[in-house]
């Protein structure tokens, strides 16, 4: 071979060699300009083959789950997330509609964190089929959800204590009554006991009266301690109607004082609805009470409670469907118009400064839109207001138990 022909080839190898290092070079720089924008992601990045293994990441998915796509072992998304959660995400990526998943992230130390998940696929120039996920911590918003839960019992706890407080006075004579009759009839038994002759039949009559009064009396402290116990967030089937009738029964006493006729109208068939007991106690306490309180300066005073089931709109599924409406009116001096917008609105009062809070209406709201129901309100100034709570009726599934017997 010539000499001209042995430099031809070092040069084309050179050429070669070169080339080869540019290419590793602008290889090597593209991973790294990769690497710096993926790092500069602050929510977790992932992506995967078309095997839904994880060849790469990101700094902060490895810096807040504890792992990585090691060399010696791929992960799979079912090591990320629970197989059901996994199966719907892949399921979303084979139809080409993946929407934001919720799932709970799986970390080295066996915890989970709460993320929401974005996803979308691509395909390389080769054909290769790659599938990227963003994710997004919302341990803190969790977090937060539960604080402001938390609270909103507190404060809903808060408020019936402060009913509780407000009703001392009715509670108190309606306790005053049977104390004192069973003090006499006591002391009519001791008397017979002294006096001759045979006393039996008066000494049984006096007893079973002081009984009576005792388990009277014991009502009404187990009625107090129902109202005052804490608010559970297991919801059940709960029937409006006895809930309406406990909570006339636990303020008979005060309606009593205050001279109010009360016009109540409930169905005859159950009024079922899925909520909490407790909480559903607090919204009919408060508006009954609300009323009474509207009602101080009126000379015939008349409370009116009904209760029915109707045909209502639901707003989430746009059909229409029947609710529980349990109405509270009274003949009271009314609310304004132009406070009727407000008067749902937290720390808004109509009453004098310092006897009232504002939140007792606020959280009523609350509450019956918890259970996806919602309360409309009437009034006139000089002729009273009458609340009406709509809730959608509990309808057990076809063959269940629990409850089929309070919804027939």
């Amino acid at each position: 071979m010539s000499d001209q022909a042995i430099r031809i080839l070092e040069k084309q190898r050179e050429d070669l060699v070169v080339r080869v290092l540019r290419k590793h070079e602008e290889m090597e720089a593209s991973r790294s300009f990769t690497e710096r924008i993926l790092a500069g992601i602050s929510e977790l990045f992932l992506l995967l083959d078309h095997e839904f293994r994880v060849i790469q990441t990101n700094r902060e998915f490895v810096r807040r789950t504890g792992l990585a796509a090691g060399d010696h072992r791929r992960l799979a998304l079912e090591d990320l997330v629970d197989a059901d959660r996994a199966g719907e995400i892949r399921a979303a990526f084979a139809r080409g509609e993946f929407t934001e998943f919720e799932a709970q992230l799986r970390t080295a130390e066996g915890d989970t964190m709460p993320v929401k998940m974005r996803g979308s696929t691509h395909v390389n120039p080769n054909g290769l089929v790659l599938h990227m996920l963003i994710c997004s911590d919302c341990s803190e918003f969790f977090a937060l959800m539960q604080q402001m839960q938390e609270g909103q019992k507190q404060l809903i706890h808060s408020s019936r204590l402060a009913s509780l407080g407000e009703m001392a006075a009715g509670v108190g004579h309606e306790l005053t009554q049977p104390l004192n009759a069973i003090l006499l009839f006591a002391r009519n038994c001791l008397k017979a006991l002294d006096a001759p002759g045979d006393h039996t039949e008066m000494l049984r009559e006096n007893l079973q009266i002081i009984i009576d009064r005792v388990n009277k009396a014991a009502s009404i402290i187990g009625t107090m301690r129902s109202f005052g116990r804490k608010v559970e967030e297991e919801q059940a089937p709960v029937d409006l109607n006895e809930i309406i009738r406990k909570i006339l029964s636990f303020l008979e006493s005060q309606l009593r004082l205050s001279e109010i006729s009360l016009d109540l109208q409930l169905a005859e068939q159950p009024c079922v609805v899925l909520g909490v007991e407790v909480r559903l106690e607090q919204v009919f306490l408060n508006l009954v009470q609300n009323a009474i309180q509207a009602m101080g300066r009126v000379v015939v005073p008349r409370l009116t409670i009904t209760s029915r089931v109707v045909d209502g709109l639901n707003p989430k599924t746009m059909r229409h469907e029947p609710y529980v409406q349990v109405s509270v009116a009274d003949n009271g001096e009314g609310i304004p118009e132009e406070l009727q917008k407000k008067i749902f609105d937290p720390f808004f009062t109509t009453r004098e400064v310092g006897t009232g809070t504002g939140l007792g209406l606020s959280i009523v709201d609350r509450i019956v839109r918890g259970f996806a129901g919602h309360i409309e309100l009437t009034s006139q100034p000089g002729r009273g207001a009458r609340f009406a709570v709509y809730i959608p009726q509990y309808r057990p599934e076809p063959g269940g138990v629990e409850g089929a017997g309070r919804a027939a």
